[in-house]
């Protein structure tokens, strides 16, 4: 039997201003009651790190445009992975290799907020830096890349969100 790769496109949903369990429960309480007056289906998943919700929804982005922006919490549309370089490198090249030019640039941030690291924060960026050079043959650049892949590790999940900024794409001019 083979098994599938899991992956599934989620929203992040990260508590900033924080500090008790009281304040916690409060805050996901009024964020599930903003999620109730929208009127959508949702699933609301914990992680490893109290701190740090998932919710998969069918259309991530719709519902986060539907959101209020509040300071209290950060939500962004991700696609969770299982922690392992290869599903990684797969998940980054599946969403990004139809839409690359040559001249691009990228940059990957990644965010550790588990409490066992089996990597650290700068030897993850380093491989996954060396692996996307390797295969698609596009540069890193820290000062204006046109990729910005941000990678959020939380146990045994990673989320990545992929931003690109066109405004930073070198067009191609004809002399």
């Amino acid at each position: 039997m083979k098994s599938k790769k899991q992956k599934s496109k989620e929203i992040l949903l990260k508590f900033k201003k924080t500090q008790t369990p009281k304040e916690l429960d409060e805050n996901l309480y009024q964020f599930e009651r903003q999620l109730k007056e929208v009127d959508v289906n949702y699933y609301l998943k914990e992680s490893e790190n109290p701190f740090i919700y998932f919710i998969e929804n069918d259309k991530p982005e719709e519902l986060i445009k539907q959101l209020e922006v509040n300071e209290e919490y950060c939500i962004l549309p991700v696609i969770c992975v299982i922690n392992n370089m290869n599903y990684i490198t797969s998940t980054i090249l599946r969403k990004i290799r139809h839409k690359l030019c040559y001249k691009d640039t990228f940059k990957i941030n990644c965010h550790m907020d588990t409490y066992c690291i089996s990597q650290t924060k700068e030897s993850m960026e380093n491989e996954l830096t060396k692996r996307l050079e390797n295969i698609i043959k596009i540069e890193n650049s820290a000062n204006n890349p046109v990729w910005t892949i941000n990678l959020y590790v939380v146990g045994d999940i990673t989320a990545i969100n992929i931003k690109n900024t066109k405004n930073n794409r070198i067009s191609n001019v004809w002399t």
